[in-house]
């Protein structure tokens, strides 16, 4: 209000010299505005009403030296007034309000953009507009000491209205924006239960589900985990062949740095990060190059050395990553995971995300932007661009379609921080998880497909697995949200709406993925390839963990992105034909990397996209649940049954294991009515 203040401080002492009828006293409104605008001018930013502020006054000096400016004296208030007032509408017409200008002095460049600040100028610009024309009417209808007496009120009442609704205005516009129909399910834990009653109930035992239950288990929480493999996991877990172990799809897992989400999560269940995870080496082709990775500070000092042209935007880019995930770390704060705008608002208040473009002025910026945007920002070689989407398979999208905010998780953090092994096989680290909950009272039951979540009168009430029925009133679906809400509920219970969401919702892309034990060490090589020019990756797990494979041996996995309409029925002729050929394509490209693959292949096996359906129940074999490019709205937590939530790779923040464990805690957090702990 400040600022509104001081670009209206020519206009009223141009009131006030009016008043006086003083012609002379016309110059001093044209030397304040012209004070108002020589800043302006020295940095190249204007503001619309403080140029037609300096014209104005700057004819009306003109005319009162030349003319007397009797004119200007007298019918000053309304042509004032009438001028305002039309610089104020077409400031809105154009959708720049003027209110919008000024206040960008006072607000840092994040704020700009953001929607609910400029529908907060606009309401303000708005009342302006009506303020002046009310007075431009008062001076032209009304005379003598009424229009201004009641053009000093009206301008008194904006003044008022634009240092109020600034404080008050964002928090409604918020307020409405996230308003939910929100339900709550009051859960005693430790209170006494029958034998088939459970304080909660998780359909699932992927990463998302574990976590929320290990959680919810630590803190008293009677819990049930119903899983429908011989073992917990998910995409988190592993197999043997002849003594080589292989994970189904873990190779790379981000959020373990100190203060990372991970770390976090695993202080408070008491684990170890050392007992489960490895740093990752990585090994970079790319037009026919290679570049090692041991340390996070390799990556950037080998692209300086790779792209020197481009010297300056890597320094940038990298800094803007150190300030990104510096910020992330306060976000974690108090509940160690970033929140969703709906759960900030309902549980940290609106004030909290009005703040949001001030505290974490970057995380704000790469929430706005694609990583498109963002790599045309820093770099002009289209190599470097490329070659920093060298991870957006992690993501599945493509740079246009993907969010600066979901590129820093799922690449940039492992540009910065580095990533890491599962440390004995991703099946150890779903065990411990499945551990703690057994440890503290809970339990995993494998081999149960849940058939039905029963639903009475718009609340969940318990599951059906078989003939047996197991009561309580919050079910946790670990489980794609397309079999939650298509098939495991009566379609009865859900709006038609909702349900053609659900159904609409795409797929994320899918993985084809080769299995081998060869008879030699490889020990030489990093443990992660990612060979840019050929599009396919490669996991030598034994290097990361030696007791994946027998001694003086090594388990390789290699995988690459699989469309899941490519490949016929399993169990057809066409289908092992199929998945035979690409096997053997995806070796033969290897061995251009890793010749020592020739002739000492000891164990071979592959999994395709049907392959993840048929064990996961995963629909299209889709490895991060739904597509997660900017043009899909994930469903929210809290389904609209009341007591069903989601807490799996279908809700935000999308697929990952550092992702769903996110949404277990954020899950486990909302069961327990968000206690600070």
């Amino acid at each position: 209000m400040f600022y509104v203040f001081v670009s209206l401080v020519p206009w009223i002492i141009y009131w006030v010299v009016c008043g006086t009828g003083s012609k002379i006293g016309m110059i001093f409104p044209s030397i304040a505005s012209l004070i108002i605008t020589l800043p302006q001018v020295l940095k190249k930013r204007y503001n619309l009403l403080d140029l037609t502020t300096l014209a104005y006054f700057t004819l009306v000096a003109v005319a009162s030296f030349l003319q007397g400016g009797r004119f200007f004296a007298e019918r000053g208030a309304f042509i004032s007034y009438a001028l305002l007032f039309s610089v104020s509408l077409t400031s809105l017409l154009i959708k720049k309000p003027f209110t919008l200008e000024i206040a960008k002095r006072a607000y840092p460049e994040s704020y700009w953009k953001d929607e609910i600040f400029i529908m907060v100028n606009v309401v303000i610009t708005t009342v302006w507009t009506g303020v002046f024309l009310i007075n431009a009417l008062l001076f032209l209808i009304l005379s003598g000491i009424y229009p201004i007496i009641l053009s000093n009120l009206l301008v008194a009442a904006g003044i008022i209205f634009s240092m109020i609704f600034p404080k008050k205005g964002p928090t409604y516009f918020i307020s409405r924006k996230f308003k939910r129909k929100e339900w709550k399910v009051r859960v005693k834990p430790r209170s006494q239960k029958l034998q088939n009653e459970y304080d909660v109930i998780i359909v699932g035992s992927g990463i998302g589900g574990l976590s929320c239950g290990a959680l919810l288990s630590l803190r008293g929480y009677k819990v049930l985990v119903l899983e429908q493999h011989y073992q917990a996991g998910g995409y988190c877990s592993s197999f043997s062949r002849k003594g080589f172990t292989f994970n189904c799809g873990v190779e790379n897992v981000s959020g373990l740095w100190e203060g990372g989400t991970l770390s976090l999560f695993l202080k408070k269940l008491g684990l170890n990060k050392e007992d489960f995870f490895v740093k990752n080496t990585v090994r970079y082709l790319f037009r026919g190059e290679a570049f090692d990775v041991v340390e996070p500070s390799d990556f950037m000092d080998n692209l300086l050395g790779f792209f020197p042209e481009e010297r300056d935007g890597i320094k940038r880019f990298f800094s803007m990553i150190e300030r990104a995930l510096e910020e992330s770390q306060k976000e974690k704060e108090p509940f160690g995971a970033p929140l969703p705008p709906e759960i900030v608002v309902e549980v940290l208040g609106a004030n909290r995300l009005l703040s949001y473009p001030r505290d974490y002025p970057t995380l704000y910026e790469l929430g706005r932007r694609t990583l498109r945007d963002l790599l045309d920002e820093y770099f002009k070689s289209d190599d470097i661009k490329r070659f920093l989407c060298a991870l957006i398979g992690y993501l599945g999208t493509v740079p246009e379609k993907t969010s600066g905010r979901s590129a820093l998780g799922a690449m940039f953090s492992y540009y910065a921080k580095g990533g890491y092994f599962p440390k004995g096989g991703a099946q150890k680290f779903a065990d411990a998880l499945k551990g703690v909950i057994e440890a503290n009272g809970g339990e995993v039951l494998l081999r149960h497909r849940v058939e039905r979540i029963l639903v009475r009168t718009g609340k969940t009430y318990g599951v059906k697995v078989g003939s047996k029925f197991f009561k309580s009133s919050v079910v946790v679906a670990n489980a794609n949200a397309k079999i939650v809400f298509l098939n495991l509920i009566d379609s009865k219970e859900l709006e038609k709406s909702f349900l053609e969401y659900i159904r609409e919702l795409k797929m994320s892309p899918s993985v084809f993925m080769v299995f081998l034990g060869v008879d030699a060490d490889l020990s030489s090589y990093p443990t992660l390839i990612e060979n840019l020019d050929n599009g396919y990756g490669v996991v030598i797990n034994s290097n990361a963990d030696p007791s994946l494979a027998p001694h003086g041996k090594s388990s390789v996995t290699i995988i690459t992105g699989a469309n899941y309409y490519d490949f016929p029925e399993r169990g057809t002729e066409e289908y092992n034909k199929r998945k035979g050929e690409l096997s053997d394509l995806l070796i033969e490209k290897t061995s251009e990397v890793i010749p020592e693959l020739e002739g000492n292949i000891l164990v071979k096996d592959a999994a395709t996209p049907r392959t993840f359906e048929a064990y996961t129940s995963m629909p299209e074999g889709a490895i991060y649940s739904f597509d997660q490019s900017i043009d899909v709205k994930r469903p929210y937590f809290k389904s609209p049954i009341e007591g069903l939530y989601l807490a799996s790779a279908s809700t935000f923040p999308g697929g990952g294991i550092e992702a769903v464990i996110i949404s277990g805690i954020i899950c486990a957090n909302d069961i327990c009515g968000w206690e600070r702990r």
